[in-house]
C-alpha cells in the first residue's frame, strides 16, 4: 500500500503525539497569557460578552461562543466498534473567563471544541485578537475644563490660577 508524502507526515505526526493545530496553540497560549489582563483590555480585543454570570465570592463570568461551520471529516460507523470521527474539527466552542477585581483570574473553553490534531482549537478566534495586539492603546485624556470669567465674579489673578496660566510680565 503506498502512501502519499502528506499522508506519511500527518501519520508520522500523529503517531508522534507532538502535533497540534495553530488554533489549539493559540489557545492554549491564550489561557497563560491572558491572565492578568484588565477586563476592559480584555473586552476590547475579545468583545462583548454573550452572558455574565456573578458568583457567590464576588467574581465573575464572562461568556463568549464561537461556532464552526466548517467542521469537514469523515463520520465512520463499525458493528461492535461504535463510531467515530477522521479528520475534521469540532462545531463550537464557549470560552469562560472568570474576572475578579477588574482583573482576568481565569480561562476556560468548553463544548465540542477540538481540532483534528489539537485540543481548543475551535476556540482561537475568540482569543486570537488579544494575542496580536495584547498593549491597550493608550487613551486620550480630556483637555483640563477652563474656567470662563464673568465680569465681577472672578479677579484676573484667580482666573489665571485656576486655568494654570502665568502671571502677566510686568510692562506689556
Amino acid at each position: 500500500m503506498m502512501f502519499s508524502r502528506r499522508s506519511r507526515a500527518l501519520l508520522l505526526c500523529l503517531a508522534l503525539g507532538g502535533c497540534s493545530s495553530k488554533g489549539a496553540e493559540i489557545a492554549r497560549e491564550a489561557r497563560a497569557s491572558l491572565i492578568g489582563m484588565k477586563v476592559e483590555d480584555m473586552q476590547a480585543c475579545v468583545g462583548i460578552p454573550e452572558r455574565t454570570a456573578k458568583l457567590a465570592d464576588g467574581s465573575e463570568l464572562l461568556s463568549y461562543k464561537q461556532t464552526n461551520s466548517n467542521v469537514g471529516g469523515l463520520d465512520v460507523t463499525l458493528p461492535l466498534l461504535g463510531g467515530f470521527k477522521v479528520a475534521g474539527s469540532g462545531a463550537s466552542c464557549q470560552a469562560i473567563f472568570r474576572v475578579a477585581q477588574g482583573r482576568v483570574i481565569g480561562l476556560n473553553y468548553t463544548g465540542d471544541s477540538d481540532d483534528f490534531v489539537g485540543t481548543d482549537g475551535v476556540c482561537a478566534p475568540i482569543v486570537r485578537g488579544c494575542l496580536r495586539y495584547p498593549e491597550p492603546a493608550p487613551v486620550p485624556t480630556p483637555p483640563a475644563p477652563r474656567v470662563v470669567a464673568q465680569p465681577g465674579v472672578l479677579e484676573p489673578e484667580v482666573l489665571r490660577a485656576l486655568n494654570h496660566a502665568p502671571p502677566p510680565v510686568p510692562g506689556n
